[in-house]
């Protein structure tokens, strides 16, 4: 058993040890019900994403770093679609909107925050995935 399951098994077994009044105990037997049938939906989501990823040799090397799972991985792949099509990376930075913005005038230069011009779903997984590969490497985390 993963440790994310362990850790859900053992906040379930917490509520459901716990002694409340009768109609409280009903809604959480309510509840624990619909996380179960959530949780069923959940799991048959992975699996069709799963599937897709292994049909995409592209989605299957990105999983390969650190951080990054399957939905950043095929959603990376759908978004960006044949990498070919940018002729650098720079281009792809752009695209999802990570460049920096710019306000200059009159010769001077100044640098903003990301423009977030692109796709904020794939922007958003990214991060996501940076800050979790960053748990694992001390450069990364430096950064």
């Amino acid at each position: 058993m993963p440790q994310t399951e362990a850790v859900e098994q053992g906040g379930r077994l917490e509520l459901e040890n716990l002694l409340p009044d009768q109609w409280a105990n009903r809604r959480r037997q309510d509840l624990l019900a619909l996380l179960d049938q959530l949780n069923l939906w959940i799991a048959g989501l992975d699996r069709v994403v799963m599937n897709e990823v292994q049909s995409r040799p592209g989605a299957v090397k990105l999983m390969r770093e650190p951080g990054v799972g399957p939905v950043t991985a095929l959603a990376f792949v759908l978004t960006i679609g044949p990498i070919s099509r940018f002729e650098r990376s720079k281009k792809v930075v752009s695209y999802l909107g990570f460049h920096p913005s710019e306000d200059s005038s009159g010769g001077r230069q100044r640098l903003g925050a990301i423009s977030k011009q692109g796709n904020a779903m794939l922007r958003h997984l990214l991060v996501e995935a940076a800050q979790a590969a960053s748990k694992f490497d001390p450069e990364l985390r430096r950064d």
